[in-house]
């Protein structure tokens, strides 16, 4: 119903869907098959999250408040229907745009997140539960986009296509 909504055909973006905007509406298994078609991935979850965490000037942007700042200006502000143009935004210490500030994005491994007790579906669970212990591991517990991210994509299913959910592909070096 709503896969590659936007779109007018299968290899056609027609006037709803900008050319230079990111791909949306688009499954897991179709970002995933499109990938593998140029002989490409999806980028694993560490993958994505390294990269990522690289600010503007440093690879340690967890270090960098103003980048902090960005980052979770863009997580509590509703996504626009049009979204930007890929690379409009500010590329990272790598050299990669777009990580944050324009779409979510699939990654190879979504469904790896451990969840229970309050999952989706789970009819046996203890619904007294929460995920406070999700973060019991966390690197820096102030982080909340990237619990943002987690909760995010530990809520996917693979055939899920809406708005602002998007793709990259990776390749190996």
């Amino acid at each position: 119903m709503y896969y590659l909504k936007n779109w007018a055909g299968d290899l056609d973006p027609g006037t709803n869907a900008s050319p230079n905007a990111p791909v949306t509406f688009v499954s897991w298994f179709a970002a995933r098959a499109y990938a593998h078609s140029l002989g490409k991935r999806l980028p694993t979850l560490a993958e994505w999250e390294y990269a990522a965490s690289a600010g503007p000037n440093r690879p340690d942007g967890e270090n960098d408040p103003e980048f902090k700042r960005e980052v979770l200006e863009w997580y509590s502000t509703p996504t626009s229907a049009r979204l930007a143009a890929v690379g409009a935004g500010r590329a990272n210490f790598w050299g990669i745009h777009d990580l944050h500030g324009l779409a979510w994005e699939w990654v190879s491994d979504f469904n790896t997140a451990l969840v229970s007790g309050d999952a989706r579906d789970d009819s046996g669970a203890d619904r007294q539960l929460f995920c406070g212990a999700g973060s019991r591991g966390a690197k820096d517990v102030g982080d909340f986009p990237a619990f943002m991210r987690y909760g995010f994509r530990s809520s996917l299913k693979a055939d899920y296509c809406v708005h602002n959910l998007g793709f990259r592909c990776a390749k190996d070096l």
